[in-house]
């Protein structure tokens, strides 16, 4: 949690769909023994946001399950069969109607299984130290989430199509948009193919720490 109180920053979880591609709640894959949805909220409440906001619709008490021990705020959005942008923006009445001391907000989603706490935390320094209005993670050539926003496009949030998420804003912005990199941003589960990409990536990595840890202890 952060003690710097010029600024009160909240990040906005978007875990209310219901993974239709990828046949399953991805939400509750498995990611290093951890469900998906509780990795992502963890990392942010773990982060120097002030306050952490999940919204859950598909399933959502086995979702909430999973993450009600963690100091966190849920919002439960009926209508997130309406889309992305619809989530969003319930997510933005949320702060406006409970959390208005808000000055910034991050937007999260639920599928990016790389994210951590030490990037939320790049994001909100680029944020302090520009005072721009958007600062966006960048990754394959590409500005998008998780992404922070100033109070100034509180308003504008709230009025973006309910199909259209974030990217609807940063676009817009972008010439104005500060960068942060976000190695593996562009990893994303949406289908069971992405989720055994990840899984043969991590399974990777761990043979190949192993190697390196058998050959330096090699005479």
């Amino acid at each position: 949690m952060s003690t710097d109180r010029t600024d009160i920053i909240t990040t906005i979880v978007l875990a209310a769909g219901s993974s239709s591609r990828l046949g399953q709640s991805k939400q509750l894959l498995q990611v290093e023994g951890e469900p998906l949805l509780r990795r992502i909220s963890r990392a942010s409440c773990d982060s120097n946001a002030d306050r952490t906001l999940v919204l859950l619709g598909d399933n959502e008490r086995e979702h909430g399950r999973i993450i009600r021990d963690l100091p966190l705020y849920v919002c439960i959005h009926s209508d997130w069969e309406k889309g992305m942008g619809s989530t969003l923006k319930a997510g933005m009445d949320f702060v406006n109607n409970f959390l208005g001391d808000t000055t910034a907000v991050i937007v999260l989603v639920c599928d990016q299984p790389l994210l951590t706490a030490e990037h939320i935390n790049n994001l909100i320094d680029k944020y302090r130290s520009t005072k721009a209005q958007i600062v966006a993670s960048s990754y394959s050539g590409v500005m998008g989430v998780p992404a922070l926003f100033d109070a100034s496009l509180f308003t504008e949030i709230r009025s973006i199509d309910d199909e259209h998420g974030a990217r609807q804003i940063i676009d817009k912005h972008k010439a104005d948009a500060q960068q942060v990199e976000f190695p593996g941003g562009d990893l994303d589960i949406d289908t069971p193919e992405d989720y055994q990409r990840f899984k043969d990536s991590l399974r990777a990595q761990e043979e190949a720490k192993m190697t390196q840890s058998f050959t330096a202890g090699q005479p």
